[in-house]
Protein backbone atom coordinates (compact mmCIF):
# COMPACT_ATOMS: atom_id res chain seq x y z
CA UNK A 1 0.00 0.00 0.00
CA UNK A 2 1.10 3.73 -0.68
CA UNK A 3 2.12 5.92 2.12
CA UNK A 4 0.51 8.99 2.71
CA UNK A 5 2.29 10.75 4.85
CA UNK A 6 0.53 14.59 6.07
CA UNK A 7 3.06 17.42 7.33
CA UNK A 8 1.40 20.00 8.79
CA UNK A 9 3.19 22.93 10.41
CA UNK A 10 2.16 26.05 11.41
CA UNK A 11 4.59 29.30 10.52
CA UNK A 12 6.46 30.89 13.38
CA UNK A 13 4.68 28.67 16.07
CA UNK A 14 6.21 30.47 19.13
CA UNK A 15 5.55 33.88 18.08
CA UNK A 16 2.21 32.80 16.85
CA UNK A 17 1.38 31.83 20.12
CA UNK A 18 2.96 35.15 21.67
CA UNK A 19 0.35 37.31 19.46
CA UNK A 20 -2.93 35.10 20.75
CA UNK A 21 -2.01 36.22 24.19
CA UNK A 22 -1.73 39.59 23.29
CA UNK A 23 -3.36 40.37 19.83
CA UNK A 24 -1.93 44.01 19.86
CA UNK A 25 1.61 42.40 19.11
CA UNK A 26 0.50 40.93 16.11
CA UNK A 27 0.82 44.44 14.05
CA UNK A 28 4.33 45.04 15.58
CA UNK A 29 7.53 43.06 14.40
CA UNK A 30 8.37 40.57 17.77
CA UNK A 31 11.05 37.98 18.45
CA UNK A 32 11.44 35.77 20.59
CA UNK A 33 14.80 35.55 22.37
CA UNK A 34 15.91 35.41 26.40
CA UNK A 35 16.51 38.97 27.98
CA UNK A 36 20.47 38.60 28.22
CA UNK A 37 23.03 40.72 26.33
CA UNK A 38 23.93 38.16 24.68
CA UNK A 39 21.17 37.01 23.57
CA UNK A 40 19.76 34.87 20.34
CA UNK A 41 16.92 35.65 18.20
CA UNK A 42 14.60 32.61 18.65
CA UNK A 43 11.39 33.46 16.45
CA UNK A 44 9.90 35.81 14.66
CA UNK A 45 6.62 36.83 13.45
CA UNK A 46 5.95 38.34 9.95
CA UNK A 47 6.21 42.18 10.50
CA UNK A 48 9.39 41.39 11.92
CA UNK A 49 10.74 39.37 8.81
CA UNK A 50 9.97 42.14 6.50
CA UNK A 51 12.33 44.09 8.69
CA UNK A 52 15.19 41.67 8.22
CA UNK A 53 15.08 39.89 11.63
CA UNK A 54 15.92 36.43 11.21
CA UNK A 55 15.82 33.33 13.43
CA UNK A 56 19.63 32.68 14.83
CA UNK A 57 20.60 36.55 14.56
CA UNK A 58 22.02 37.77 17.65
CA UNK A 59 19.29 40.03 18.99
CA UNK A 60 21.59 42.97 19.43
CA UNK A 61 22.09 43.05 16.11
CA UNK A 62 18.22 42.21 15.20
CA UNK A 63 17.14 45.25 17.87
CA UNK A 64 19.97 47.65 15.53
CA UNK A 65 18.19 46.47 12.36
CA UNK A 66 14.69 47.38 13.65
CA UNK A 67 14.57 50.04 16.32
CA UNK A 68 10.88 49.09 17.23
CA UNK A 69 11.62 45.33 17.81
CA UNK A 70 8.98 43.96 20.43
CA UNK A 71 10.87 41.26 22.69
CA UNK A 72 9.35 38.28 24.12
CA UNK A 73 10.76 36.18 27.07
CA UNK A 74 10.95 33.08 25.43
CA UNK A 75 8.13 30.39 27.33
CA UNK A 76 9.24 27.09 26.20
CA UNK A 77 6.75 25.38 28.61
CA UNK A 78 4.09 27.48 27.03
CA UNK A 79 5.21 26.79 23.81
CA UNK A 80 5.55 22.83 24.72
CA UNK A 81 1.82 22.47 26.07
CA UNK A 82 0.45 24.57 22.90
CA UNK A 83 2.17 21.69 20.87
CA UNK A 84 0.95 18.88 22.69
CA UNK A 85 -2.70 20.17 22.65
CA UNK A 86 -2.06 20.54 18.80
CA UNK A 87 -0.82 17.18 18.89
CA UNK A 88 -3.75 15.55 20.77
CA UNK A 89 -6.02 16.95 18.32
CA UNK A 90 -4.64 15.79 15.52
CA UNK A 91 -4.54 12.05 16.95
CA UNK A 92 -8.31 11.69 16.66
CA UNK A 93 -7.29 11.33 12.71
CA UNK A 94 -4.41 8.99 13.13
CA UNK A 95 -2.92 7.18 15.90
CA UNK A 96 0.23 7.74 14.13
CA UNK A 97 1.11 11.64 14.88
CA UNK A 98 5.14 12.73 15.78
CA UNK A 99 5.55 16.02 16.84
CA UNK A 100 9.04 16.56 14.45
CA UNK A 101 9.62 20.21 16.11
CA UNK A 102 7.48 23.04 17.78
CA UNK A 103 4.54 23.64 15.67
CA UNK A 104 5.49 21.02 13.11
CA UNK A 105 3.07 17.33 12.82
CA UNK A 106 3.77 14.57 10.37
CA UNK A 107 0.80 12.66 10.42
CA UNK A 108 0.29 9.45 8.67
CA UNK A 109 -2.74 9.34 6.62
CA UNK A 110 -2.36 5.82 5.19
CA UNK A 111 -5.88 3.55 4.75
CA UNK A 112 -7.86 6.59 6.39
CA UNK A 113 -9.59 6.95 3.54
CA UNK A 114 -12.88 5.05 4.48
CA UNK A 115 -13.19 6.75 7.45
CA UNK A 116 -11.89 10.19 6.41
CA UNK A 117 -12.48 10.94 2.76
CA UNK A 118 -9.56 11.56 0.17
CA UNK A 119 -6.59 12.82 2.27
CA UNK A 120 -6.64 16.33 0.41
CA UNK A 121 -10.06 16.88 1.99
CA UNK A 122 -8.70 15.53 5.32
CA UNK A 123 -5.62 17.57 5.37
CA UNK A 124 -8.04 20.68 4.70
CA UNK A 125 -10.24 19.72 7.15
CA UNK A 126 -7.13 19.44 9.96
CA UNK A 127 -6.11 23.25 8.70
CA UNK A 128 -9.43 24.45 9.15
CA UNK A 129 -10.42 23.11 12.44
CA UNK A 130 -7.01 24.22 14.07
CA UNK A 131 -7.67 27.46 13.04
CA UNK A 132 -11.01 27.24 14.15
CA UNK A 133 -10.19 25.99 17.43
CA UNK A 134 -6.75 27.33 18.41
CA UNK A 135 -6.48 30.13 16.24
CA UNK A 136 -3.55 29.14 14.86
CA UNK A 137 -3.20 29.38 10.77
CA UNK A 138 -1.29 25.90 9.34
CA UNK A 139 -0.07 24.98 5.57
CA UNK A 140 0.39 21.58 4.52
CA UNK A 141 2.17 19.14 2.88
CA UNK A 142 0.69 15.61 1.44
CA UNK A 143 3.30 13.04 -0.17
CA UNK A 144 4.86 9.39 -0.32
CA UNK A 145 6.89 10.20 2.55
CA UNK A 146 8.21 12.58 5.58
CA UNK A 147 10.98 14.23 3.65
CA UNK A 148 8.83 15.24 0.46
CA UNK A 149 5.23 16.14 2.54
CA UNK A 150 7.69 18.65 4.66
CA UNK A 151 8.76 20.18 1.58
CA UNK A 152 5.74 19.92 -0.25
CA UNK A 153 4.50 22.12 2.84
CA UNK A 154 7.20 24.61 3.08
CA UNK A 155 6.48 25.74 -0.83
CA UNK A 156 2.91 27.04 0.13
CA UNK A 157 1.36 29.91 2.58
CA UNK A 158 -0.75 29.32 5.51
CA UNK A 159 -3.97 27.87 4.70
CA UNK A 160 -2.95 25.72 1.52
CA UNK A 161 -2.15 22.70 0.83
CA UNK A 162 0.60 21.36 -1.78
CA UNK A 163 0.35 17.58 -2.54
CA UNK A 164 2.89 15.12 -4.62
CA UNK A 165 1.71 12.12 -6.20
CA UNK A 166 3.51 8.66 -5.91
CA UNK A 167 6.51 9.09 -8.78
CA UNK A 168 6.87 12.65 -8.83
CA UNK A 169 8.90 13.05 -5.78
CA UNK A 170 12.36 13.32 -8.03
CA UNK A 171 11.10 16.34 -10.05
CA UNK A 172 9.22 18.35 -7.15
CA UNK A 173 12.32 18.08 -5.32
CA UNK A 174 15.21 19.20 -8.33
CA UNK A 175 14.60 23.12 -8.21
CA UNK A 176 14.32 23.52 -4.29
CA UNK A 177 18.21 24.32 -2.33
CA UNK A 178 20.28 21.76 -0.87
CA UNK A 179 19.67 23.33 2.04
CA UNK A 180 16.35 22.18 2.32
CA UNK A 181 17.46 18.39 3.08
CA UNK A 182 17.91 17.06 6.86
CA UNK A 183 21.72 16.98 7.57
CA UNK A 184 22.73 19.46 5.09
CA UNK A 185 23.23 23.25 7.34
CA UNK A 186 25.70 25.64 6.61
CA UNK A 187 29.16 24.50 6.71
CA UNK A 188 27.78 20.99 4.30
CA UNK A 189 25.83 23.84 1.99
CA UNK A 190 29.03 25.36 1.54
CA UNK A 191 31.28 22.49 0.77
CA UNK A 192 28.35 21.74 -1.99
CA UNK A 193 28.49 25.43 -2.70
CA UNK A 194 32.31 24.74 -3.58
CA UNK A 195 31.41 22.18 -5.53
CA UNK A 196 28.39 24.37 -7.74
CA UNK A 197 26.13 22.09 -6.22
CA UNK A 198 23.17 24.99 -4.90
CA UNK A 199 20.21 22.61 -5.93
CA UNK A 200 18.49 19.34 -5.14
CA UNK A 201 18.46 18.28 -8.89
CA UNK A 202 22.37 18.89 -9.15
CA UNK A 203 23.02 16.96 -5.69
CA UNK A 204 20.90 13.70 -7.20
CA UNK A 205 22.70 13.29 -10.62
CA UNK A 206 26.07 12.33 -9.38
CA UNK A 207 27.43 9.50 -8.73
CA UNK A 208 28.29 7.72 -4.83
CA UNK A 209 31.80 7.73 -5.97
CA UNK A 210 31.75 11.56 -6.71
CA UNK A 211 30.66 12.56 -3.42
CA UNK A 212 32.14 10.16 -0.61
CA UNK A 213 35.23 11.78 -0.71
CA UNK A 214 33.96 14.92 -0.08
CA UNK A 215 30.94 13.97 2.54
CA UNK A 216 32.52 10.31 3.50
CA UNK A 217 29.88 8.38 5.14
CA UNK A 218 26.64 10.40 4.50
CA UNK A 219 27.02 10.80 1.12
CA UNK A 220 24.63 7.72 0.38
CA UNK A 221 22.09 9.13 3.02
CA UNK A 222 21.80 12.59 1.33
CA UNK A 223 21.74 10.90 -2.11
CA UNK A 224 18.83 8.86 -1.00
CA UNK A 225 17.27 12.07 0.30
CA UNK A 226 17.94 14.19 -3.15
CA UNK A 227 16.27 11.63 -4.98
CA UNK A 228 13.14 11.48 -3.26
CA UNK A 229 13.81 8.31 -1.28
CA UNK A 230 12.85 8.41 2.40
CA UNK A 231 11.64 5.16 4.15
CA UNK A 232 11.70 6.71 7.70
CA UNK A 233 8.16 6.02 9.54
CA UNK A 234 6.25 8.54 11.58
CA UNK A 235 6.90 8.01 15.52
CA UNK A 236 3.88 8.11 17.53
CA UNK A 237 4.51 11.37 19.56
CA UNK A 238 4.38 10.24 22.64
CA UNK A 239 7.55 8.25 22.13
CA UNK A 240 9.03 11.58 20.84
CA UNK A 241 8.33 13.34 23.67
CA UNK A 242 11.51 15.08 25.50
CA UNK A 243 13.34 17.18 28.80
CA UNK A 244 15.16 19.86 26.90
CA UNK A 245 18.00 22.22 29.30
CA UNK A 246 19.17 25.10 27.08
CA UNK A 247 22.53 27.43 28.41
CA UNK A 248 23.46 30.61 26.76
CA UNK A 249 26.92 30.65 28.43
CA UNK A 250 27.92 34.31 30.10
CA UNK A 251 31.06 34.45 28.09
CA UNK A 252 32.50 32.65 24.62
CA UNK A 253 33.98 29.56 26.75
CA UNK A 254 36.74 27.37 24.98
CA UNK A 255 38.04 25.71 28.73
CA UNK A 256 37.21 22.28 28.53
CA UNK A 257 36.59 21.86 32.31
CA UNK A 258 34.69 25.27 32.65
CA UNK A 259 32.41 23.70 29.42
CA UNK A 260 31.72 20.51 31.29
CA UNK A 261 31.14 21.98 34.32
CA UNK A 262 27.88 23.72 32.58
CA UNK A 263 27.29 20.62 31.24
CA UNK A 264 26.95 19.13 34.44
CA UNK A 265 25.01 21.72 35.58
CA UNK A 266 22.27 21.45 32.81
CA UNK A 267 22.25 17.54 33.69
CA UNK A 268 22.10 17.93 37.69
CA UNK A 269 19.02 20.38 36.58
CA UNK A 270 17.41 17.52 33.91
CA UNK A 271 17.81 14.86 36.81
CA UNK A 272 16.22 16.64 38.94
CA UNK A 273 13.00 16.99 37.05
CA UNK A 274 13.57 13.21 35.69
CA UNK A 275 13.49 11.58 38.91
CA UNK A 276 10.35 13.70 40.39
CA UNK A 277 8.39 12.32 37.16
CA UNK A 278 10.07 8.74 37.23
CA UNK A 279 11.05 8.73 34.10
CA UNK A 280 14.34 7.57 32.51
CA UNK A 281 15.24 8.65 28.79
CA UNK A 282 16.41 6.06 26.52
CA UNK A 283 18.33 8.43 24.37
CA UNK A 284 20.66 12.07 24.73
CA UNK A 285 21.25 14.28 22.29
CA UNK A 286 23.73 17.43 22.25
CA UNK A 287 23.73 20.55 20.21
CA UNK A 288 26.50 23.38 20.48
CA UNK A 289 26.72 26.72 18.63
CA UNK A 290 30.16 27.67 18.61
CA UNK A 291 30.87 31.27 18.92
CA UNK A 292 31.83 31.60 14.99
CA UNK A 293 28.32 30.44 14.48
CA UNK A 294 29.18 26.92 12.85
CA UNK A 295 26.69 24.51 15.03
CA UNK A 296 27.58 20.36 15.83
CA UNK A 297 25.17 17.68 17.13
CA UNK A 298 25.29 14.47 17.82
CA UNK A 299 23.11 11.72 19.93
CA UNK A 300 23.57 8.68 21.04
CA UNK A 301 21.44 5.63 23.13
CA UNK A 302 21.45 5.22 27.07
CA UNK A 303 21.54 1.23 28.21
CA UNK A 304 18.24 0.01 28.99
CA UNK A 305 18.15 -0.46 32.61
CA UNK A 306 20.57 2.88 33.55
CA UNK A 307 20.32 4.86 36.79
CA UNK A 308 18.29 8.27 36.71
CA UNK A 309 21.51 9.70 38.73
CA UNK A 310 23.33 12.84 38.22
CA UNK A 311 26.43 11.35 37.35
CA UNK A 312 25.33 8.05 35.57
CA UNK A 313 23.15 10.60 33.93
CA UNK A 314 26.64 12.91 33.32
CA UNK A 315 28.66 10.05 32.40
CA UNK A 316 26.51 9.45 29.05
CA UNK A 317 25.94 13.32 28.60
CA UNK A 318 29.83 14.15 28.37
CA UNK A 319 30.82 11.44 26.42
CA UNK A 320 28.58 13.03 23.75
CA UNK A 321 29.54 16.13 24.50
CA UNK A 322 33.20 15.25 23.57
CA UNK A 323 32.53 13.53 20.80
CA UNK A 324 30.45 17.07 19.72
CA UNK A 325 33.03 19.49 20.57
CA UNK A 326 36.01 18.28 18.62
CA UNK A 327 36.79 21.96 17.28
CA UNK A 328 38.60 24.39 18.87
CA UNK A 329 36.47 27.24 18.39
CA UNK A 330 35.29 28.48 21.51
CA UNK A 331 31.28 27.66 22.57
CA UNK A 332 28.47 29.62 22.73
CA UNK A 333 25.42 27.93 23.14
CA UNK A 334 24.79 24.31 24.52
CA UNK A 335 21.89 22.44 24.43
CA UNK A 336 21.10 18.91 26.30
CA UNK A 337 18.09 16.97 25.60
CA UNK A 338 16.46 13.47 26.68
CA UNK A 339 14.17 11.54 25.10
CA UNK A 340 12.49 7.95 24.40
CA UNK A 341 11.33 7.96 28.23
CA UNK A 342 10.82 4.83 29.68
CA UNK A 343 9.63 3.68 33.34
CA UNK A 344 13.35 2.83 35.33
CA UNK A 345 13.76 -0.68 36.02
CA UNK A 346 17.55 -1.92 35.92
CA UNK A 347 20.29 -2.09 37.89
CA UNK A 348 22.84 -1.65 35.32
CA UNK A 349 25.91 0.97 35.22
CA UNK A 350 26.71 3.53 32.45
CA UNK A 351 30.50 2.88 33.37
CA UNK A 352 31.08 -1.06 32.72
CA UNK A 353 34.82 -0.24 32.99
CA UNK A 354 34.47 1.57 36.35
CA UNK A 355 33.47 -0.04 39.65
CA UNK A 356 30.93 2.54 40.55
CA UNK A 357 29.15 1.57 43.87
CA UNK A 358 25.47 2.45 42.51
CA UNK A 359 24.07 1.65 46.66
CA UNK A 360 26.02 4.77 47.44
CA UNK A 361 25.24 6.86 44.80
CA UNK A 362 21.74 6.19 45.37
CA UNK A 363 21.88 7.23 49.27
CA UNK A 364 24.07 10.33 48.02
CA UNK A 365 21.50 11.41 45.41
CA UNK A 366 18.38 10.73 47.66
CA UNK A 367 19.78 12.69 50.17
CA UNK A 368 21.01 16.07 47.77
CA UNK A 369 16.91 15.26 45.98
CA UNK A 370 16.03 15.59 49.42
CA UNK A 371 17.49 18.85 50.88
CA UNK A 372 16.20 20.49 47.16
CA UNK A 373 12.82 19.05 47.79
CA UNK A 374 12.97 21.10 50.73
CA UNK A 375 14.89 24.65 50.18
CA UNK A 376 15.08 24.68 45.93
CA UNK A 377 17.31 22.80 43.85
CA UNK A 378 19.94 25.22 43.67
CA UNK A 379 20.44 24.49 48.01
CA UNK A 380 22.97 22.00 47.41
CA UNK A 381 25.32 20.91 44.78
CA UNK A 382 28.07 18.84 43.54
CA UNK A 383 30.94 20.29 44.59
CA UNK A 384 34.41 20.34 41.55
CA UNK A 385 37.69 18.89 42.96
CA UNK A 386 40.68 20.75 42.87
Amino acid sequence: MERTILHIQVPDFCAALEELRDPSRARRPLAVADPTSRAVVQAVNRPARREGVLEGMPLARAQRRCRGLLVVPCDRSFYTRAHGVIARDLAGFSPLVEGAALGRFFVDLTGTRRLWGPATDTACRLEDELFSRRRLAARAGLAGNKLVSQAAAACVEAGDVSRVFPGAERAFLEGLPVTLLPGIGPATAAVLGDLNIRRVGELAALAPAHLFPVLGRRAGRLLELARGEDPLPVVPFERTAELRVVRLLPADEIDRDRLEAFLFDMVEESGWVLRRQNRMPGRVRIHVRHADGVERSGSRSLPAGSEILDRVLFGAARDLFRAVTTRRVAVRRIVLEWSQFRMPFGQLSLFPDRRVDLARERRIQAALDAVRGRFGRSAVRWGVAT
